[in-house]
């Protein structure tokens, strides 16, 4: 009897774990980053690098297919040094042609976070994983997204969007407001804020060891060699 009790336990836990398992998996998919398609879906557990609700996200996804790249030459694992990957990223900014801006992609914390996590990343990856990452400025509602990755001896970084409108849902409220008519004197408008989605112009600050390559029409790749992690920004011409 205790050995029927007992196989009856063992069996009763499989299915609960069999039960379990998805869903874990979806909550530690990292390639959900993002809901608009920019990646493909992952069956295997991934877990996030980084990741804060109300800040952003880095994570490994599998390989994003994007026009011009040659995704058998990733190079996965790979040993990284942060402190290069923060000075290659310091280097780039962008241009906001509507507003007539210009300024610096990654602030010093999004360096920080993004050269430690992407460090760990490549070590982690294979070589049909790229890391994947999200940036969000909450107090501006913009938003930066996009994946690096390394391929023949170079730092890629391929941004989805750079310093882009955030458009929030609005939850609906328990109570419900009293509805008056649109001639109504008062009746309150809702105004919408002016969000532009547009794909800004990278700059850097030195030619030396980064390069654009073309691919999407909507995205922008930027290749980083030896040159470009070699000097700090403060030390460029």
């Amino acid at each position: 009897m205790a050995v029927i009790l007992i196989m009856l336990k063992k069996i009763l836990f499989l299915l609960l774990v069999s039960f379990l398992l998805p869903f874990f998996s979806i909550e530690a998919d990292s390639s959900k980053i993002y809901s608009k398609g920019y990646v493909n879906p992952v069956n295997a557990l991934n877990s996030f690098l980084w990741n804060k609700k109300k800040e952003g996200s880095i994570g490994l996804t599998s390989n994003v297919f994007i026009d011009n790249r040659e995704v058998t030459a990733t190079l996965h694992p790979i040993s990284f040094d942060s402190s290069k990957i923060k000075i290659a990223f310091s280097k780039i900014k962008y241009l906001d042609e509507k507003k007539e801006t210009t300024d610096f992609i990654f602030n010093e914390e999004n360096l920080e976070i993004l050269s430690k996590y992407t460090s760990k990343g490549l070590s982690l990856a294979n070589k049909n994983q790229d890391i994947i990452f999200q940036f969000l400025n909450k107090k501006e509602e913009k938003l930066t997204q996009g994946i690096i990755f390394i391929q023949k001896n170079s730092l890629n970084l391929v941004f989805f969007s750079i310093h882009d409108c955030v458009l929030e849902k609005v939850k609906e409220k328990k109570k419900k407001k009293k509805e008056f008519h649109k001639n109504h004197p008062n009746f309150s408008f809702i105004k919408k804020k002016n969000c532009n989605s547009s794909k800004k112009k990278i700059a850097v600050l030195s030619s030396k060891g980064i390069y654009k390559k073309k691919t999407n029409q909507q995205y922008s790749w930027i290749i980083f060699t030896a040159e470009a992690w070699q000097q700090n920004k403060s030390g460029l011409n």
